[in-house]
Formats: C-alpha cells, structure tokens, sequence
C-alpha cells in the first residue's frame, strides 16, 4: 500500500518557516519536522527557569506529568517530562511534532509552546485536563449511556482526523483519554508517543495488554505488521466497552483467555439470532452491531471509527451504570499522566535539578547547543 498522501498544516511553532511541498507522504514530511524542530529546542539548567512546578500529575516508564504554571503567565499546562537516558531524542521530537501538527482538532490533546530540554529531561506542555483520565472515572463503575456515547463520538471524531493524515494513533485506551469536565462535554486523546505514520513497522506488544487487537496479540518478535488504521478502530472499541463495564473484556485477545475464546467464538459462528455471550448480551442489538463491527476478528473487515455516528440515535442498553466489582483499577501497569497525586516527585525533581544546576554549570555554552 502507498504512504497516505495528506495536506500538512505546520504548527504554530514554525522552524525556520520553510514551506513545504503541497503534498507529502506522511513519513517524510514528518522526518522534515522532526529535522528542523531539532534546531530549536531550548536548553535550560532546570525547568524552573520557566515553570513553576506545582504537583506531580502521573508518571510511567519513562518519565512523568507535572501540573505547571508559566512564570510569564497564563493558564496552568501539563508539562511532560521524558528522561533523556530512557528515551531517544528523535522519539520525543516526533511526538512533539506530531502533537503541534494535530493540535487544532479538539479531541486531541493540544500540544504547547517549544520544546525543552535539561541535562536529564526532554520536556513539552500540552494543556491540562483538569477531570484527569478516563480510567479514574471508571474505578467502580460504568458511565451511563449519554457520557459513553459522548466519549466515543469525540474519539471517533480525532481518530478520523490522526488517519485522513496518514496517522494512526496506536494507543487508544482509557488512560489515554483525558477529560475535562465531569459530564464529558470535552475529552481529549492524549499520548502520541506511539503514533505513527500509517504502514510503519509494529512489533508486538512488549507483554499481554487487553486493549491489543489478536493479529498483534499472534506477532513473535522480530516480526512485524504494517501499522493500520483498523488498530485504532479496535482500540476504540475496546474502550467503549470499558465506558460501559467499567471492565476491560479480556485480559489479552488471544487463546486460552476464557472471555477472549467466548467473544471470539459468538463472533466467528454466531447466526443473528444467537444471543451473545455475558458480558456482551448487556449490549443493547444497536450497541452489539457497533462493538461487532469495530472488534471484527479480521482487520480488514473492521469499521472505521466514524461507524460509530451511525448509533448515536439508538437504545445502547446502558441506561443504568453497570461494570463489575472493583472497576478498572489501574488499567495500563503505571500510573496515569494526569492523575491527581502527591509532591513527591517534585522532591526527587528538585535533587535531580540540583545536578543540573551542576551539569550546566560543567558544560557551559555547551549546554545551550542542542
């Protein structure tokens, strides 16, 4: 399959302000944003030269998310730090880049201002969501039957835009999802550090995760797929049910996973009147042809994302919150990027800045060459 052909918008931040051609391939026109973005990032001894940091929001492998307010003023962001041991430089310019690229759509995460880097971290802003994520609205049960419908139209609508530009997020899940008002009138996909340009390589996941569709959930390593849209359609899907259940379906699509064998089995050999097994028969018919279509065994066969405006009008079956005891817990292994926690990573930030503060001091100009 051809690289998607896609108009490139430039974000506002415009390194050197080169134009470029009217139409690209997706992977090309970014690997010339990453390129230039490069020369612009600033170097500062410590993040508190133009943040003052106030919590810790969430943190993961590979770094964490600090509530920040801009010492030259204006609204509080999320400052996302990347620790430059873990992470390599042109990862985290991509998903700078392609955040500033996809910033004008607003179930995306808006990504802020220029990038950043210390001696030990990259950092970006991206505006903050003050309702946290997703998941933490799930922990004890489902939402009701307008707010799951609110949240699927709204990812619907980003993942439509990420793939008319050649884009697939690859990460849909719960965690990702950020929100920004209790009745969800605002949610927002976050985390594009998976995103990347259709037809890209994609390993298999690095252990089991249930929001994975089966052709991953089959792949040994080294091999690798093709990165499609139809990922995202399944990822959306899986996140629907969360909405609703509280619960994700199955700890991992594939066999022996007892849920994922029963699911796949009412799937592969259903006549249309078999009723489907539970959870799923909770699932008003006009909810069931949704998740059927989206979660198609075969990814080919798969709906798009926008499929999911076509029952928007219709009885879901989810008038009442339902979900399984205990709710989602922490669905992804790590803590949430914009769950509301204790300082004490601010500790552990300030002694880290404190050989900062050191290193740039040793490296003097050096320091602000990128």
């Amino acid at each position: 399959m051809e690289p998607a052909m896609s108009h490139w918008a430039w974000p506002r931040f415009r390194p050197h302000c080169l134009p470029l051609p009217p139409l690209e391939d997706t992977a090309t026109a970014l690997q010339r944003l990453v390129e230039l973005t490069a020369t612009r990032v600033t170097s500062v001894r410590n993040l508190r030269v133009q943040y003052h940091l106030i919590r810790k929001l969430g943190s993961g492998s590979y770094g964490r998310v600090l509530l920040a307010q801009p010492r030259q003023g204006g609204a509080a962001v999320a400052l996302k730090l990347l620790r430059r041991d873990l992470v390599l430089r042109t990862t985290f310019l991509r998903e700078f880049c392609v955040g500033r690229c996809v910033s004008s759509h607003p179930g995306l995460l808006q990504t802020l201002a220029e990038p950043l880097q210390t001696s030990r971290h990259f950092a970006f802003a991206q505006e903050y969501a003050p309702c946290g994520d997703l998941s933490g609205m799930l922990q004890e049960q489902g939402l009701p039957e307008l707010l799951v419908k609110r949240v699927v139209a709204q990812l619907a609508g980003a993942l439509d835009f990420l793939h008319s530009r050649g884009l697939v997020h690859a990460d849909v899940k719960p965690d990702n999802v950020l929100v920004f008002d209790p009745a969800c009138s605002r949610v927002a996909l976050g985390d594009l550090g998976l995103t990347r340009p259709e037809g890209s390589p994609t390993p298999a996941p690095p252990g089991p995760l249930p929001s994975a569709p089966p052709e991953l959930c089959l792949l040994l390593p080294p091999n690798t797929l093709p990165l499609r849209p139809s990922l995202d359609s399944w990822g959306l899907g899986v996140l629907l049910f969360c909405a609703a259940m509280a619960c994700f379906p199955w700890d991992v699509a594939l066999a022996p996973d007892p849920e994922f064998e029963a699911f796949a089995g009412w799937m592969t050999t259903r006549p249309q009147s078999r009723q489907p097994p539970p959870p799923w028969n909770q699932f008003a018919p006009p909810a069931l042809a949704l998740l059927q279509g989206l979660l198609d065994l075969d990814p080919e066969m798969r709906s798009s994302p926008l499929a999911v405006l076509n029952f928007l009008g219709d009885d879901w079956g989810l008038k009442e919150n339902r979900g399984r005891p205990g709710g989602l817990g922490n669905m992804s292994g790590e803590d949430g990027e914009q769950q509301e926690e204790g300082g004490s990573s601010l500790e552990e930030l300030t002694e880290e800045e404190q050989e900062d503060d050191k290193d740039g001091r040793s490296m003097g100009t050096d320091e602000e060459t990128p």
